[in-house]
Formats: structure tokens, sequence, C-alpha cells
């Protein structure tokens, strides 16, 4: 998940819904930059390598289609941000 703001804040919104999965905080928009995606919330497949496997999924329900396609898969992990 790629998120914005305090670290403190990101870190209760884990604890808050039970997030297992790595995080990484952007101080600006480099990472949405990069990526060209600038819409809330947005999910990305990434792959072992690191590169995108998936179309990218905008707004919570192509985000949940994603997450229902790929569960249980390990080689792979969903991706959402920014927060």
């Amino acid at each position: 998940m790629i998120g914005r703001g305090d670290f403190q804040a990101n870190q209760e919104t884990v604890a808050a819904y039970g997030l297992t999965f790595p995080i990484v905080l952007q101080r600006q928009w480099e990472i949405s930059r990069a990526y060209g995606i600038f819409a809330t919330q947005v999910a990305s497949l990434v792959d072992e390598a690191g590169d995108i496997a998936a179309d990218v999924a905008i707004g919570v329900e192509s985000i949940l289609k994603l997450v229902e396609a790929n569960a249980g898969t390990d080689t792979k992990e969903v991706v959402s941000g920014p927060v």
C-alpha cells in the first residue's frame, strides 16, 4: 500500500484494519508521479520482480475484484494507495 501523511496516523490505520502487507509512505506525490496515477483508491498487482502484473484497479469495487481474483497467490501482492 502507498500512503501519505504522518507515520503514526498510518500505523493507527494499519492497526485499526489489521493490515499485514507492506506500506510505503510517499513524502509528496513521488510514487504517484512515477506511475502517473493520482486517483484514490487504487490498487496494483505487483509480481515478484516488482512489475505491475494487472491493470490498475480504480475504486473499491475494482480493488475487491482484483483481490478476489488473486486470493491465495503467494507470488504476488496487491498494493493499494494513496490513502
